[in-house]
């Protein structure tokens, strides 16, 4: 899984700017409903749990059954507002299991566990992010199980349609790198993200180490066409991910906007993790879904093929042809 803690740590870090925005809007409104400035408090307070549960079908009869739980805290200051204190502050914390019904490896192996930790504090253009992350039988068990990172992004762009990101960072832990038989633990990546937006489309082009791509078509029409592409490794063309999906807003002109939608898409998905003996596990497989989403739930299932098993990044077999499902529920204080 670390290739997903890494990508939470781009997106935790930009999702703080596109809160501020949204946050800017909402004090807009209520400034325009003609509320009196000490009515506006200087800080926003929110508290977001999410909980999630997916099943995979890997054999006929073997499953993976997967709970998550996350926990997120966020502080946003205000527009206008006059304050030494950061722009905004996040903290968040997560845990997840998988669960094989049929057992995993020769070992027999029932349950992997997945845990982080992640934290942002901004200052007008500047965010610092870090996170720490864990993936194993016993998570921090090892050096090989633990991911950590720490970035600086600086906004130099922040316009209606426009805006650009650029920063770097460090990640530490066992990526397979190697000089002459010595292995490297920490490498040192830049981030850049710019994003563009008008009537036809919208668009967010990233780095964080391996590129990604975001596109939506008809961003102001009640059906979308949406995309995302990225590269999860160089070993073949199925480590180019992606998932692709049309994706319809009945209530798009109303005060509902985009809180309710039905997706159908297609996408390429990638899950691994590193048992206590250091083997490395890796699914990977294609799946056609559909997807409905009414406020704070969402429902997601499809039928997966053409998937294949990794060992030591060896491909050991096929998947079985089978069906995913998943719900999510996620809820803002």
């Amino acid at each position: 899984m670390k290739k997903i803690f890494v990508l939470f740590v781009s997106l935790c870090s930009l999702s703080f700017t596109v809160t501020a925005q949204e946050a800017e809007e909402e004090t807009t409104v209520v400034e325009n409903a003609t509320e009196t400035p000490a009515v506006i408090k200087d800080f926003q307070n929110h508290i977001i749990p999410a909980f999630s549960f997916q099943t995979l079908q890997l054999e006929q009869k073997d499953f993976i059954l997967s709970p998550s739980l996350n926990l997120q805290y966020m502080r946003i200051k205000n527009p206008g507002v006059v304050s030494s204190q950061p722009d905004s502050i996040a903290i968040g914390a997560g845990y997840s299991m998988d669960y094989f019904t049929a057992g995993l490896m020769s070992e027999n192996i029932r349950r992997l566990h997945n845990a982080n930790v992640l934290g942002s504090v901004g200052f007008g253009k500047n965010t610092i992010a870090c996170m720490v992350a864990s993936g194993s039988e016993i998570p921090f068990s090892s050096i090989q199980s633990v991911t950590g990172a720490l970035f600086y992004t600086r906004q130099f762009v922040k316009k209606e349609n426009v805006s650009f990101l650029l920063g770097g960072g460090i990640i530490v832990g066992d990526f397979g790198f190697k000089i002459k038989d010595f292995p490297i633990y920490v490498v040192a990546i830049p981030m850049f993200s710019f994003n563009y937006n008008n009537k036809i489309f919208s668009s967010t082009i990233s780095i964080l180490g391996l590129p990604s791509l975001q596109l939506t078509l008809f961003p102001k029409s009640i059906v979308h066409v949406k995309g995302s592409c990225g590269i999860a490794g160089f070993s073949s063309i199925r480590d180019l991910t992606f998932d692709c999906a049309l994706v319809y807003y009945p209530f798009k002109n109303t005060k509902a906007n985009e809180l309710v939608y039905v997706a159908a898409g297609v996408m390429n998905k990638s899950a691994s993790t590193i048992l206590l003996d250091k083997t490395k596990i890796r699914y990977q497989y294609y799946s056609a879904y559909g997807e409905i989403s009414a406020t704070f739930i969402t429902l997601k299932g499809g039928y997966n093929f053409d998937g294949k098993k990794y060992v030591n990044s060896t491909e050991a077999g096929d998947m079985y042809k089978g069906l995913f499902a998943s719900v999510q529920a996620m809820f803002m204080f």
